[in-house]
Order: structure tokens, then C-alpha cells, then sequence
């Protein structure tokens, strides 16, 4: 191969200083500037810092509290009284029966909570005559118990049911009997503890047949 056609040498090889040289200059010229990631300037933060403190202590000075209860109508603050109810009941008086709490303790095993009891072992309470008639019946199973067999809705049980008048006091039976008697299905008026107390007051303890209850009840409709 001639010298003519020879490759010339390139100039980066043939001239090293110039391109340290160029590469210096492009070294010395400043980034380009990014728009949105300049740095705050340190008097910023430490504003902010001082807003944060001042308002912390504010609120931990003069905030009643951070409880949701800020935000409730008519809400309480910690340490008030709230204001008597007007149904509450004197100081040292009874409070009034819940004949639902009373029948899910008692009675709800058996009956179950609709009151369609448990066939053929439990009769039904809903639909039922002897619940739903003379209010006497009612209470007097309650109070002395249930032997024998009864028809309810047709059909005959033959079990016993304990007397619950030695546990439960007489404004807790009326309140067991008004509630079963409005169950869905009977809509029976309620029945008061005067009623309870004159029939606990018979003294019977021996539980009661249907044929007695209906033979105590003469002249109402059973």
C-alpha cells in the first residue's frame, strides 16, 4: 500500500492537548438550571419550624381535648356531670325492669327469641291463648310453675315449666309477661306488678295445670 493511500491518523490521536483542552472548558461551564428543584432558602425552615412549635403549645395550653366529642352537638367536656334524664329514677330507687333482658335470661332457652318455642318439646308463646288471654294465666305460670299437658295451637306438650316467683321480683314477671304478650303475632296489652303482687299473694307453690288455670281464670276468656 502507497503512502498516498495511506489512512491519515485521526486528529484526537494526533493532538492529545486539544481535547484535554476542549474537555476543561466544557468542565468550567455551570449545569444547566432545573426549574421546581431549586432549595429553599434556610429562613423558610425555620419559620416553619416556629409556626409548628407555637402552634403545638396552643393547642396543648388552651385545647379542652382532641376527642371527637369536639365535634359532637351538646357534647360533655372530661370531668362534667351529665344532666339527669327526665325519666331517671330517684337516688336509691329500683331501676324499672327490662322484660327483654329478663326473657333472654329465663325463658329463651326454651321458647327461643321469636317465641315459637321448640316442638314437640316447648310450646310456643306467640299465637298462643294462654299468653294472650286473661292476664292472670300468664302470671301465674310464671310465678308457680307449669305441669301436664297443654294445648297450644293445636297441639298437645307434655312437660313442666319451673316457677320462677321465688327469683324474680314482681316488677320483673309483669315486665317477662308484657314483653311476650306484645311479641309479633300477639299484641296483648302489658300487665302491671300490682296484678303480680295480689296473685303472688294466693301463697300457691304447687305448679298449675291447664285445667286449674282455666277453672282460677273462670269468667274471663282464657
Amino acid at each position: 500500500m502507497s503512502a498516498a493511500g495511506a489512512q491519515r491518523p485521526r486528529a484526537d490521536a494526533e493532538n492529545p492537548a486539544d481535547v484535554e483542552r476542549l474537555h476543561r472548558a466544557i468542565a468550567r461551564e455551570p449545569l444547566d438550571p432545573l426549574e421546581g428543584r431549586e432549595r429553599a432558602p434556610w429562613w423558610v425552615w425555620a419559620t416553619v419550624a416556629a409556626a409548628l412549635f407555637w402552634g403545638g403549645f396552643y393547642l396543648g395550653r388552651y385545647a379542652p381535648s382532641f376527642g371527637t366529642a369536639t365535634h359532637e352537638a351538646f357534647a360533655m367536656r372530661p370531668g362534667e356531670a351529665p344532666p339527669p334524664a327526665a325519666d331517671a329514677p330517684e337516688p336509691g330507687a329500683a331501676a324499672p325492669a327490662d322484660g327483654a333482658q329478663v326473657y333472654a335470661q329465663r325463658c329463651q332457652s326454651c321458647h327461643q327469641a321469636n317465641g315459637e318455642g321448640m316442638p314437640p318439646s316447648f310450646p310456643p308463646l306467640v299465637g298462643s291463648r294462654w299468653v294472650t288471654g286473661a292476664p292472670e294465666i300468664p302470671v301465674r305460670v310464671v310465678l308457680a310453675g307449669l305441669q301436664g299437658p297443654i294445648e297450644v295451637r293445636g297441639t298437645t306438650y307434655q312437660g313442666a315449666m319451673p316457677a320462677w316467683g321465688p327469683l324474680l321480683s314482681d316488677a320483673e314477671i309483669a315486665a317477662v309477661v308484657s314483653h311476650v304478650r306484645a311479641l309479633p303475632g300477639n299484641g296483648a296489652p302489658p300487665v302491671d306488678a300490682a296484678l303480680v303482687a295480689r296473685l303472688r299473694g294466693e301463697g300457691r307453690t304447687a305448679p298449675w295445670t291447664a285445667a286449674e288455670l282455666e277453672a282460677a281464670t273462670a269468667g274471663a276468656a282464657p
